[in-house]
């Protein structure tokens, strides 16, 4: 039986380049490179075109984060500040019709930035992750509940939710309490996933029950090959040694080393983790062709062994063999 592996990709939304906005956030500066390049603003349309080129072309599967409120400058409905309507609609035109196939949808959850202030509008001073490490089900579970009803509204099913840096992972019960309650309240749906945990230094690890209750469970889905694509955003370069260079971290040339292997060989599932901003390289794109690389060596040299596989359907593998 082939071993799954799924690719998780964080921090997606139209326009809006998210990671440039919490540089700035945190630095209450103009965000840089390491490397002293400015941080572009936004991520062209052009850019989701190439990464589903990349994402069809090998077959990959597995979850697509949507922001709703990117960095709380516009939403998925309305339109981002400054940019006109129809080129969100675009995005969230092109992800339906390009990846609905082979990729689940999720929030993460609202801005990816600020907390939004629900009960009297506007945002907290803080970031999700802070905020929501002093919450507890009841506040949990309407910002939840909001995220899904962005999604819902523009068009998407959202089978799981994806945590922004690690949203509630102080208070990890009550936070699986809100998504199980948020999930009935926008979906009616009992089964339901999520990502918090980055298990890049346990590449044992396999998803998990989280919660079960009767025929109501959540399933906990982490990563094991941690973002070697990151490094790409601090990188002036994008020749080929360079993508070849992360590629081999990943996957190597033969099958017999990178960080794929190594979950293989321990008997875990290989569930990739990436980020929009990774793969998008400041401009560069050094991440998306890595990634390119990395789908044409898992399906050359590991297709013997591996199955490319949807969060969703991670989900019921896990809850049939619980």
């Amino acid at each position: 039986m082939a071993i799954p592996i799924s690719l998780i990709v964080d921090d997606s939304c139209p326009l809006i380049h998210v990671y440039r906005f919490h540089k700035e956030e945190v630095h209450d500066s103009p965000p840089y490179t390491s490397d002293g390049r400015l941080l572009l603003d936004t991520i062209p349309n052009e850019f989701l075109d190439r990464f589903c080129d990349v994402a069809q072309a090998h077959g990959m599967a597995g979850k697509f984060s949507i922001i709703p409120v990117p960095a709380g400058r516009g939403d998925i409905l309305s339109g981002i500040d400054g940019h006109s309507p129809a080129i969100t609609r675009e995005w969230l035109d092109t992800v339906k019709r390009r990846l609905s196939d082979r990729f689940d949808f999720c929030p993460e959850m609202l801005t990816h930035n600020l907390a939004v202030n629900l009960s009297e509008g506007g945002y907290y001073d803080e970031g999700e992750s802070p905020w929501s490490q002093k919450q507890d089900r009841s506040t949990l579970t309407p910002y939840l509940t909001k995220a899904m009803e962005y999604l819902k509204a523009a068009g998407f099913d959202a089978t799981g939710v994806t945590s922004p840096w690690t949203f509630a992972s102080d208070v990890e019960d009550e936070y699986i309490a809100a998504i199980v309650a948020a999930q009935q309240n926008v979906y009616g749906r009992p089964l339901s996933w999520y990502f918090l945990h980055t298990l890049h230094d346990k590449p044992a690890s396999k998803p998990w029950v989280a919660f079960q209750d009767g025929d109501t469970a959540l399933i906990s889905i982490p990563s094991t090959v941690d973002d070697f694509w990151w490094q790409t955003i601090d990188s002036p370069r994008s020749d080929q040694e360079f993508v070849q260079h992360i590629a081999d971290a990943v996957i190597t040339s033969d099958g017999r080393g990178g960080k794929i292997r190594e979950v293989l060989e321990t008997g875990g599932f290989p569930i990739l983790l990436t980020h929009w901003q990774s793969l998008f390289s400041n401009g560069l794109e050094t991440g998306l062709a890595a990634l390119d690389v990395v789908g044409r060596r898992v399906n050359e040299v590991l297709a013997s062994e591996v199955e490319w596989k949807t969060c969703s359907e991670l989900m019921h593998l896990t809850a049939r063999t619980a």
